[in-house]
């Protein structure tokens, strides 16, 4: 579409996207000074729009790029983008009705036109609307018929686990049981529905301000008695490698014990700052499901308690029948290690107004981000660049059948780590030796510099005397 090149042609894009109603829109133009309407350019003039409140800055950047369509779905209208993946983008929206915010997950096109993308995006809702529980993402609506088609969710205001690692360091033992704790109550409500997630990780579960964990992103659910061969291609792996439980990558026969290896992957990224296989390929970190064990949370983090470590380690056990049976269990086992007390205040600072847009980050939730305040940990977690392929699918050779979504969140290695880093340099007898030698040399090359210089003054004071 052309952009609008005069104010005539801006005003008219506004009128075709219905965002401003009529009297609205008159009064600005009719409040506005001629003069300064003259010397006004088209984003000027958008931009103005957006500081009166009559339109967002992601529509007033939709116009200003001739997109006038796409801001009305049903009742709702569309306030701005918050997430984006391979098979969806999210939008936050108002329902015109209600007066309520909401989150509306849009099926891309290119996505719609890939096999069996369309019924996975609905299964998504249609599993979600079997659930009803605190610590799942509540599904208001669907429309199937509508193009393309979307699924009206719970807006949460928070931060999803992936983010709040990436951005400053792993969880306190404590923080990190509770957080486990509410997965695996909602967990335990999906198997008492007859449902498998199949994709827990950090990206999919959110933190609000109140401490409440949801699990969002149900779109390759697993339906107990149904059979994934007429459901899925069983040549595929669905589900994200880092997290993935052994029995995923070579049998579509899973149970709920799948979601706690998924579960369980996630408390050791949260306690650890990365997942338990965070190197190699695909068929390296497929291959080490079988053939190797993470390295011990205690060796990685003397601060948290064996006990809490163990039960982590046993959600992790390779053979199914060595993890704990139901998400009830796994939740008991957490319970003593959990704080709800000190959670989520550590995490979260006062309310803020906007939203931070501090580091690099592409994230696939809908959500918005607050600023956490940084945690205190007796044994600190360096920052580090996470990649997390999103929701892979993966032929069971280890290649992909089409490119999946990437979230890239880059941090950087804060002050106090890179001092503490430092100052055990410091404390090492050949870095002192070192330092000594170095600041020799130094003072040996000022010594020269500053013979030169005296030689060269005296060489020609002599040459210019009778």
């Amino acid at each position: 579409m052309a952009k609008p090149a005069t104010l005539n042609a801006t005003v008219a894009l506004v009128r075709k996207s219905q965002l401003v109603a009529e009297d609205e829109l008159r009064g600005f133009l009719r409040r506005a000074k001629p003069r300064q309407l003259v010397d006004l350019t088209p984003a000027c003039l958008l931009q103005q729009m957006v500081a009166a409140g009559l339109l967002t800055p992601f529509q007033a950047d939709q116009l200003q790029n001739g997109r006038y369509q796409g801001f009305r779905l049903g009742n709702y209208q569309i306030r701005d983008r918050i997430g984006r993946g391979g098979m969806g983008q999210i939008y936050l929206a108002d329902h015109l009705g209600l007066d309520r915010q909401v989150a509306i997950k849009v099926l891309r096109p290119a996505a719609d036109a890939a096999p069996l993308a369309r019924e996975r995006f609905l299964r998504e809702a249609y599993a979600a609307a079997k659930l009803s529980h605190p610590n799942i993402v509540t599904v208001y609506d669907v429309n199937a018929e509508a193009e393309p088609p979307y699924i009206v969710m719970e807006y949460i205001e928070g931060v999803s686990l992936q983010a709040a690692v990436a951005r400053y360091g792993a969880f306190a033992a404590e923080e990190a049981a509770e957080c486990g704790r509410q997965i695996a109550m909602g967990l335990q409500h999906a198997f008492e529905a007859g449902l498998v997630h199949r994709d827990i990780k950090p990206a999919n579960v959110l933190i609000d301000r109140r401490g409440t964990a949801k699990i969002l992103d149900l779109g390759i659910v697993h339906i107990i008695g149904e059979c994934l061969t007429q459901e899925f291609n069983p040549d595929v792996i669905l589900g994200t490698v880092e997290y993935l439980a052994p029995e995923q990558a070579y049998s579509s026969r899973i149970d709920t014990r799948a979601d706690i290896y998924g579960l369980g992957a996630t408390l050791y990224f949260l306690l650890a700052g990365h997942p338990p296989f965070p190197d190699g390929d695909v068929r390296t970190k497929i291959l080490m499901l079988y053939s190797a064990e993470p390295v011990p949370l205690t060796r990685l983090r003397p601060d948290v308690p064996p006990g809490l470590a163990a039960v982590v380690h046993r959600m992790l056990a390779k053979n199914p029948d060595d993890r704990y049976q139901t998400p009830a269990e796994a939740m008991a086992a957490l319970v003593p290690w959990a704080n709800p007390v000190a959670f989520p205040d550590r995490i979260f600072g006062p309310v803020a107004a906007t939203v931070s847009n501090e580091g690099s980050q592409t994230v696939t939730v809908a959500a918005m981000y607050l600023q956490p305040t940084p945690l205190e940990h007796p044994t600190p977690v360096p920052r580090r660049t996470i990649t997390d392929a999103g929701t892979v699918e993966l032929c069971r050779d280890g290649t992909a059948p089409f490119p999946a979504c990437e979230l890239t969140l880059r941090t950087q290695l804060d002050h106090a780590t890179a001092e503490a880093a430092l100052s055990g340099a410091r404390a090492n007898p050949n870095f002192n030796r070192l330092e000594r030698g170095l600041r020799l040399a130094c003072w040996s090359a000022v010594g020269f510099i500053v013979l030169a210089v005296g030689v060269f003054a005296l060489v020609r004071l002599l040459a210019h005397r009778p």
